[in-house]
């Protein structure tokens, strides 16, 4: 864990360096607001235990939005922050469910076997956050500025999982394997984002954050990148923008004597953003 902690403060410096020579822009006075609503279309990947019975996930985005067409999933997310002068708050959520096929571990009484399984997914991730931009500069012909910021916060999961399969061997008895069990904790976390524009109505932003520390979870992280293009309008005030891009999540909880869970989402996203 040490590594990635030196890894971000020599990343930090890096940019530090490289930016010495960038005019500052000026902050905006007063409070800036940012709200947007984005579809993730996730894929799951990873193994978890619940009572004893592990089920391995391996679900692409694809594989999702065939699950989405057939009734089998569905997902909302949305993403708001505060801002004022250099310091901000934001929250970003995402909840649905999904009901996929999954590999489960089925102990009969001549031998372990894998077989084809039902997982139903329920959760809810939700990331709470207080940021603080620690540069702001001017790029030559750019409409918007390079900025970059640290922020710090805690990010809550909940899951419910129920897992049904049964298998049997010739000669021995059928066994079924229905678990069902639920969780809901948080970890905390820190991060990084930037947003650079790379021509005057386009930019690029990213979010990175690593947490756990052994609180609730043994790791986790998450990753945010998007391109942005800013429409040539400001209705009442408001500056849209649309984005799309790629994001992922992973936790790995390893409480003593309970269920684990180590998963992964990931997969494209797209929004439309406003800020007023």
């Amino acid at each position: 864990m040490r590594w990635k902690l030196f890894a971000m403060t020599v990343g930090l410096a890096l940019l530090s360096i490289c930016t010495a020579g960038v005019a500052a822009a000026e902050e905006k006075p007063g409070w800036e607001f940012e709200f947007e609503p984005y579809g993730w279309l996730i894929g799951v990947f990873g193994s978890l235990t619940v009572k004893g019975h592990e089920a391995q996930s391996n679900v692409s985005s694809s594989d999702v939005y065939q699950l989405l067409e057939d009734g089998k999933a569905f997902a909302s997310a949305g993403y708001m922050s505060a801002r004022y002068g250099r310091w901000s708050l934001f929250a970003d959520a995402f909840g649905g469910y999904v009901r996929e096929g999954v590999t489960e571990q089925v102990p009969t009484q001549l031998c372990t076997l894998s077989v084809a399984a039902t997982a139903k997914l329920k959760f809810a991730i939700s990331d709470f956050a207080l940021g603080y931009e620690v540069g702001r500069w001017s790029l030559p012909e750019r409409r918007r500025p390079l900025t970059f910021g640290v922020y710090a916060g805690t990010r809550y999961q909940y899951f419910s999982a129920k897992l049904n399969a049964s298998a049997g061997v010739a000669g021995g008895i059928q066994q079924a394997a229905h678990a069902v069990n639920s969780w809901g904790w948080a970890d905390p976390l820190i991060g990084l984002r930037w947003e650079a524009p790379v021509l005057d109505r386009v930019s690029l932003a990213f979010r990175g954050d690593i947490g756990g520390f052994g609180a609730s979870s043994h790791l986790i992280w998450g990753v945010v990148s998007e391109a942005r293009y800013w429409l040539p309008w400001t209705p009442w005030s408001v500056q849209p923008w649309l984005g799309a891009g790629y994001k992922a999540l992973a936790f790995d909880r390893r409480p003593r004597g309970g269920d684990r869970i180590d998963l992964q989402f990931r997969g494209p996203e797209a929004g439309m953003g406003f800020v007023f």
